[in-house]
């Protein structure tokens, strides 16, 4: 039996969404990138429709993983398969033509996600090709998605706010619970938050906390829903993929195991951080809706 904590004090709402999630392999068909020292156990659509039916989420947003393929072809067969119930975003490609924006576009694709580095000595190129990219996707009507941690993430928010497509902030921006008074970082996160063309996914109350007491996050949470409750949206990052354990290079590589994270019990820290029903609602529902054209 499910324990009460599991239980969203709200009824999810018709047309939910999981607003960011991976799929990755079958191996056999889609290989990791040369290279790659991290390998995963397969995570397949089957997998992650078994979990939406678990969890009442309908609508779906796959985020390709960026750091395990080099290229958007597993994404692209997943949102074929899916149709109008899913929606992608695609690898990071600095590089991208617009020809190929325009068929990742026909496809369901609507933004590019960018993992920055954590060496402040590329700020300026970071910077360069998240600004370049902004300019090429307003045409499009795509959004750019960041991964943001430390003093990489401080430096660029105030920069944002100049940008002229939409940004999606990943996973509360990695803001932990015990660090935001008087952080000057997270001040400006909520500033930020007051141009209309900055979204963030205030998901990831696994990746904050310690301990699995997701319900540390909700402080975090509840400032960024009572700043900007038309623009937040949410998602279970499934299938939880941890953090990498020490490798040396040369040697072989290592198979990472997936956290063991029980997404109704997120679900239920989002119901608690909202205010009301229609919080709940629009953040899984209207706001996605919204965001990613269903």
């Amino acid at each position: 039996m499910p324990d009460s904590n599991d239980t969203p004090r709200f009824p999810m709402p018709k047309g939910a969404c999981d607003c960011h999630f991976h799929i990755l392999g079958p191996k056999d068909i889609y290989p990791p990138k040369a290279g790659t020292v991290f390998l995963m156990p397969d995570a397949l659509p089957s997998n992650h429709a078994a979990m939406r039916a678990r969890t009442g989420l309908e609508r779906m947003v796959l985020v390709q993983h960026g750091g395990y393929y080099g290229h958007n072809q597993p994404m692209l067969d997943v949102l074929a398969a899916e149709g109008d119930i899913a929606r992608g975003v695609a690898t990071f490609d600095p590089e991208i033509a617009d020809e190929e924006i325009a068929q990742l576009n026909d496809a369901g694709v609507r933004g590019m996600r960018i993992h920055s580095a954590r060496d402040m000595s590329k700020l300026e190129e970071v910077w360069g090709q998240i600004s370049s990219l902004a300019k090429r996707f307003v045409s499009h009507g795509w959004h750019i998605q960041l991964l943001l941690s430390g003093h990489m993430r401080d430096a660029l928010l105030p920069r944002l706010a100049d940008l002229p497509a939409p940004v999606v902030i990943d996973h509360l921006g990695l803001f932990r619970p015990d660090r935001i008074e008087g952080h000057e970082g997270f001040a400006a996160f909520l500033k930020l938050l007051e141009c209309e063309h900055i979204w963030v996914k205030v998901s990831g109350a696994d990746r904050v906390t310690r301990n699995g007491a997701f319900e540390d996050a909700l402080p975090v949470m509840r400032e960024l829903i009572n700043t900007a409750p038309d623009r937040m949206v949410w998602g279970t990052d499934w299938p939880h993929t941890s953090e990498r354990p020490p490798h040396k290079k040369g040697d072989p590589p290592i198979v990472v195991p997936y956290g063991d994270v029980n997404e109704n019990r997120c679900l239920a820290v989002l119901a608690d951080a909202c205010p009301d029903a229609e919080t709940f609602n629009n953040i899984l529902t209207h706001n996605p809706a919204r965001l990613y054209g269903f």
